[in-house]
């Protein structure tokens, strides 16, 4: 008899996960991809870029798009070249519930979830990344080299500007981590367009030499929107950097301020080789506890930084 009951238990589980199973699996065979690709290209020109999807389809419980392009909108003739991002694809997350994305960039993979319950929850988990690769030089105009890593864990609570307003993640009331580290990053030549304080507060193109950053390590801890830079140092045969400090997080990136105290020790040849980059550092005043090293601070907002 126990037999019997055993056996009626294994079926009704059988036949619902077989259910379960056929009902997902319709899920993403009958999804309007074609409508999901159109929506897709909509956000991104209101954010100031052009997506081009080679594919879009099911993927194992996911919505899965391939050789995806991305570049940045502009009247440019020739226009600006894409960042290639080899697959792309969007599903449920279960740690934490809620939507995971995973994406096949620079050779590596990047893995972002976001939780739908409670507070929202933003884990992003980058390894692997090679930024010789997906056409980065082309898009971003500046030769890299190296690897990246990085994971972020992120709490946003949920505030609303106005009595009408619906409550959305606050940057602001964050609280988590962020961890970044490099191998062999280098900048092999480009274009950035930098502020440097004697030249005025807006952003000045500069073509940028070799730079030879090296082994990078950096960890922030956050809590209730204010960010304290634990560790983050780099050594290299060009350059010793370390930095320490606070930034206070804003709603939005833009707005963040630094409060960062930043030492650094140039290799004489490497100044010679920065051109007008090294005739501003050279005005950075020396450390008082070691003259080798130059020491200042990095304030104002991400968007526009004061180096002094």
């Amino acid at each position: 008899m126990a037999e019997k009951q055993t056996a009626l238990w294994k079926r009704i589980i059988g036949y619902v996960t077989f259910s379960l199973f056929a009902l997902v699996s319709m899920f993403f065979i009958t999804f309007p991809y074609d409508a999901l690709k159109e929506r897709l290209r909509i956000e991104a020109d209101h954010a100031g870029y052009f997506v081009r999807i080679g594919s879009m389809g099911p993927g194992l419980f996911a919505v899965r798009a391939s050789d995806v392009k991305i570049s940045k909108k502009s009247d440019a003739d020739p226009p600006p070249e894409a960042l290639v991002v080899d697959a792309l694809s969007i599903g449920p997350s279960l740690s934490p519930l809620g939507v995971k994305v995973k994406a096949g960039l620079l050779g590596g993979t990047v893995v972002a979830r976001v939780g739908a319950l409670g507070a929202p929850r933003f884990k992003l988990d980058a390894e692997g990344l090679d930024l010789t690769r997906g056409n980065l030089k082309g898009f971003s105009g500046v030769d890299f080299s190296g690897a990246i890593e990085a994971h972020v864990d992120l709490t946003l609570p949920r505030t609303s500007a106005g009595a009408n307003a619906p409550a959305e993640p606050d940057l602001s009331q964050a609280s988590g981590s962020i961890n970044l580290s490099t191998r062999a990053l280098t900048i092999n030549g480009g274009t950035a367009n930098i502020a440097i304080p004697q030249f005025g507060p807006e952003p000045t193109p500069v073509d940028l030499p070799k730079i030879a950053f090296g082994d990078l390590s950096g960890k922030l801890s956050i809590e209730k929107g204010a960010a304290t830079v634990d560790k983050l140092d780099t050594h290299s045969d060009d350059l010793e950097l370390e930095v320490t400090g606070t930034i206070k997080l804003a709603k939005k990136v833009d707005y963040c301020e630094p409060q960062l105290e930043v030492r650094f020790k140039p290799d004489s040849e490497f100044q010679k080789r920065l051109g007008i980059l090294g005739s501003a550092l050279s005005i950075v005043p020396a450390d008082p506890k070691d003259p080798a090293w130059r020491k200042g601070k990095l304030t104002g907002y991400l968007s526009r930084p004061q180096f002094r």
